[in-house]
């Protein structure tokens, strides 16, 4: 089937899952560029280093990524940047590897599908050229979902307690990874034998809910008014929900005004499906396979586990979408690797039912695996090139006003604070006060009226760097008054 007899007997599905990750995450590498976020955990690293973990949270509330990399860094000798990409790849690489354990561990025929899938996976991949927090909180999710099934064969008090420590470390990375315990408990209180049930849930559960029952009420009691968790737990809040579909009911037909709530609700909640689609890729082609075979059942059974854990992100992604009415792409990884064995076993099946098409559909997988993991574009060479003018032509300084905090980054500035202005108006009125000297912007090819509103606000522009996609890093600075009137009087002549 998939179990090529000519392989070396030492390289098994799991092998082959971590070193092909790793491989995988070394191409996405080349060439790449640091993303935004990975400059946001980047610059909370140096900070760290120099001023501690107070100085480091008040850049970025959630700093533990951001610490490990400045301990990583530390320990190798490598640079803060460098060290956090290492983290990722290795993150990545168990990631793949636990997922494959635990899958075959549960259908061992279809180890070698599983880890081509668990490698090949579009919506995964793609995001090895980043510096993200998900990676390590997929593999401590991985890690307590592999650390659980060998409990359930052995149940034991250490066992369970490290099943949860796994969550907890993965909420270290991403809060919300803390809904993996009660899809732990979901899938104990379904799965445990007869007569096991209530001291297998409490040995897998208990200690966790008892530590987020405490935190739950020290929110309720007010001890936890600011922060991220704050800011987790107010997303159960409907106040929010509400303004904004009271807000949505004023463009709406006055017939349509009283169901803008369900309108916004469903609206909402569809971007979920949308986001999972779009990729999952071809590979939705095996899992509905599986989905409408006679081996369904059995299967779910067997990935009862991923099933809970694909249903708790779920609902996890709901909640924050209902929030925000947004999902980017990486927030639909998790459920993802959760579709994972599932996929892996219908592309097994799809073999067995199709032997002929066994090598297209093993090459396809490859080619995807190649493609979404590695990329032949020239990437944001913009950034790079407007950090290397500033590094020559400007100095980092309160007179210069950052939008591009990439170019900033390129340009070797240690620009950490002041979030850009969202509204033009204001930076159009911060340029009539005369705060700035210099401004770099960061222009998107939608905005294709930016040339306009800097001739408005009277700015014009030193250097400007593109991409072959048309996104751009403009470098502009204000106008002289007697300068900018000789120009209009020029244009009206």
């Amino acid at each position: 089937m998939l179990t090529p007899a000519r392989f070396p007997a030492w390289l098994t599905p799991l092998r082959a899952a971590f070193f092909g990750s790793l491989l995988l995450s070394l191409a996405a590498r080349i060439g790449g560029t640091i993303n935004r976020d990975g400059i946001l955990y980047v610059d909370t690293a140096r900070l760290f280093l120099e001023g501690g973990f107070g100085a480091a949270r008040e850049l970025f509330n959630w700093p533990f990524l951001p610490i490990l990399i400045a301990t990583v860094s530390q320990l190798t000798g490598l640079g803060l940047e460098n060290a956090g990409y290492l983290l990722n790849a290795l993150f990545m690489a168990g990631t793949c590897a636990l997922l494959v354990a635990g899958a075959s561990r549960q259908y061992p025929a279809a180890a070698w599908s599983i880890c081509l899938v668990a490698l090949a996976m579009p919506g995964v991949n793609e995001y090895r050229n980043e510096l993200l927090r998900e990676f390590g909180c997929w593999f401590f999710i991985l890690l307590s979902f592999w650390l659980a099934l060998r409990w359930s064969e052995k149940p034991r008090w250490a066992s369970a307690l490290a099943v949860q420590a796994s969550v907890v470390l993965a909420a270290l990375f991403r809060p919300e990874a803390a809904a993996m315990l009660p899809a732990l408990i979901m899938w104990q209180l379904f799965e445990a034998p007869p007569g096991e049930k209530l001291r297998r849930v409490l040995m897998v559960g208990g200690p966790a809910v008892a530590g987020l029952t405490a935190v739950l009420t020290l929110y309720l009691g007010g001890h936890l008014s600011e922060g991220r968790l704050a800011g987790e737990f107010a997303r159960f809040s409907t106040s929010r929900f509400d303004a904004k579909a009271e807000t949505m009911s004023l463009a709406f037909i006055e017939y349509a005004r009283g169901q803008s709530r369900t309108i916004l609700f469903f609206g909402s909640l569809a971007l979920v499906p949308v986001k999972f689609f779009s990729k999952i890729g071809i590979f939705i082609v095996p899992l509905a396979f599986l989905l409408f075979s006679p081996q369904a059942r059995a299967t779910l059974s067997r990935f009862s586990l991923f099933a809970w854990g694909f249903a708790a992100h779920l609902l996890v992604l709901a909640v924050f979408v209902l929030d925000l009415q947004f999902l980017a792409g990486r927030y639909a990884g998790l459920l993802l690797l959760m579709a994972v064995p599932f996929a892996g076993v219908g592309l097994w099946l799809l073999i067995q039912r199709y032997p002929r098409w066994r090598i297209a559909m093993i090459a396809i997988a490859m080619l995807i695996m190649l493609a979404s993991a590695t990329s032949l574009s020239p990437g944001k060479t913009q950034f790079v090139q407007a950090g290397a003018w500033l590094a020559k032509n400007a100095s980092e300084s309160p007179r210069v006003y950052i939008e591009s905090g990439r170019a900033a980054y390129f340009a070797g500035w240690k620009h950490v604070g002041g979030s850009p202005l969202t509204d033009h108006s204001l930076l159009t009125e911060a340029v009539r006060q005369n705060k700035y000297d210099l401004l770099v912007l960061e222009v998107s090819r939608k905005e294709t009226d930016i040339d306009l509103w800097l001739e408005k606000t009277g700015l014009e522009v030193v250097q400007r760097f593109g991409n072959p996609g048309k996104d751009t890093v403009i470098i502009a600075a204000p106008i002289a008054p007697a300068q900018r009137s000789e120009s209009m009087t020029e244009r009206r002549r």
